[in-house]
């Protein structure tokens, strides 16, 4: 094997290294998750000034919360990529229950649905759908 061979795969293993390492800076692979009902509530708060949850449905895993306030509104936050994104929960959007899960399918197709493992509580957040339909 020549020199040129050497200096060549060298090179390149540096390079992959240095990329891995800038993919693990910039947080790209992350795996976001909502961690708690506070942190349900900020994210719910910084998608709506004012929101003010008073109450939590965090998914078993994280992944998603509907978070609702006093007044009786919802909000719908999930991971994005990264990131998080939350939508207001109306009467467009379809609940499901299934058992343990409530699967929420958004008017927005591109946020598309998201499953939640509620538990026992899936039920109660299910008829508080059925609720807002209805008003």
């Amino acid at each position: 094997m020549t020199t040129a061979f050497w200096i060549q795969t060298g090179g390149s293993l540096v390079a992959v290294l240095v990329v891995a390492w800038l993919v693990g800076r910039i947080g790209l692979g992350a795996d976001p998750r909502i961690a708690d009902a506070e942190h349900a509530i900020r994210l719910a708060e910084e998608a709506e000034a004012g929101f003010g949850g008073v109450e939590v449905a965090r998914d078993r895993a994280g992944f998603a919360a509907i978070v609702r306030n006093a007044e009786g509104r919802m909000m719908l936050v999930r991971a994005h990529g990264n990131f998080f994104a939350a939508r207001p929960v109306d009467a467009s959007v379809i609940g499901r229950l299934d058992k343990d899960f409530l699967t929420l399918t958004m008017a927005e197709r591109t946020f598309g649905a998201v499953t939640l493992h509620l538990g026992k509580e899936a039920g109660m957040w299910a008829s508080r759908m059925r609720e807002i339909a209805r008003a």
